[in-house]
């Protein structure tokens, strides 16, 4: 899964070819989508590309923002007289990972990489801030994201240099799997629309998986949430620190990028982890295979497909084999949930 910083997607996955246009000579932007994660930040810019970068802030000083050199994978942030970086200079920099924090309490900063004007403007009126959530019914995260409400006010930052100001009228918490759903049955992904089907989405920080009637109404009790690639690694930290008699816990950051990349080999000393890694996802595998079959045991019967979705969709590859098809990971799972906002979002644009 490439990480750079700006990603056009080809094919069906491009949002362009459902009509998500943004007028290009305006300062009025209809609806901008952010999703957060906590291990990548994705949204998609005003000549809609899809972007994503490393979910990891760090506020810096004057004068380390003085010998800040730029970076494709970073967003540099100037906002109440204060200096961020955010992506992989904050990462490099030692910044804290989002997924160490509440993602929904840095949403203020955070969500600052989305903002900006059309081509040849430096304000910009955003009408609707779609951004997602694990859960838009907690009332805790959807306060901390509704702060970025401030119409008719305007705010005003810098984003890499650049000054903009900016009101945004409306921010809509979306749960973070019902895009994924509407999007996944308005495109046939699903081959029994008129069944229930479910969507799982694996990511950094939790795991969850919902089964939704086909009119899109989630099965409140059938909601499974389990834990992401934050508790794997944590899990491969201890166990390496045993094994190769460290004198130091090992940044679960590092060892996240690394599953990520899929070589499991950590920093200079290149310590292979291949073996701890797999082991706990045996495990992981096994608890979610019996959580699933606890909590969607009397929906089963009636279950179409179940789409896996994700940064860390990869894990779920065993039960995917072992269903029959029946469960199966989206292409390009990492950019799916933005791409299903982008494509909801397109439709409420006119």
């Amino acid at each position: 899964m490439k990480t750079e910083q700006m990603q056009t997607l080809n094919g069906y996955l491009n949002p362009l070819n459902y009509g998500y246009m943004y007028p290009q000579n305006s300062p009025i932007r209809p609806c901008v989508v952010f999703d957060g994660g906590n291990r990548f930040i994705k949204w998609i810019d005003p000549q809609n590309n899809v972007k994503i970068i490393p979910s990891c802030v760090k506020e810096v000083s004057e004068y380390q923002w003085k010998r800040l050199r730029p970076d494709p994978e970073t967003v540099l942030l100037e906002v109440d007289g204060k200096r961020y970086a955010v992506g992989k200079l904050a990462q490099d920099l030692g910044g804290e990972p989002t997924f160490q924090k509440d993602k929904c309490e840095l949403a203020e900063i955070l969500a600052l990489v989305a903002i900006e004007p059309n081509q040849g403007f430096s304000n910009v009126h955003i009408a609707k801030f779609a951004i997602a959530l694990p859960n838009s019914l907690n009332d805790d995260d959807v306060t901390a994201v509704k702060r970025l409400e401030n119409y008719p006010l305007t705010k005003e930052f810098k984003r890499n240099g650049q000054h903009i100001c900016y009101t945004v009228a409306e921010v809509e918490p979306i749960d973070e799997t019902l895009p994924a759903f509407n999007y996944a049955k308005s495109q046939g992904f699903f081959s029994f629309p008129e069944h229930k089907n479910a969507v799982w989405d694996v990511g950094g920080g939790t795991s969850i998986a919902r089964i939704y009637l086909p009119n899109g109404t989630l099965i409140h009790e059938a909601e499974v949430i389990l834990p992401g690639t934050k508790a794997l690694a944590q899990q491969v930290a201890v166990e390496m620190k045993e094994v190769f008699n460290l004198d130091f816990s090992p940044n679960l950051a590092d060892i996240m990028d690394a599953i990520q990349k899929g070589d499991c080999i950590y920093g200079t000393d290149r310590l292979n982890f291949l073996d701890i890694y797999q082991n706990a996802c045996d495990k992981w595998v096994e608890s979610a295979r019996a959580e699933i079959r606890s909590k969607w045991v009397n929906h089963l019967p009636q279950l179409g497909e179940v789409l896996v979705v994700g940064g860390s969709a990869n894990l779920a590859a065993p039960i995917c084999e072992a269903s029959g098809d029946r469960f199966k990971i989206a292409p390009e799972p990492q950019l799916f949930n933005i791409v299903a906002m982008a494509h909801l979002a397109g439709g409420t644009n006119g």
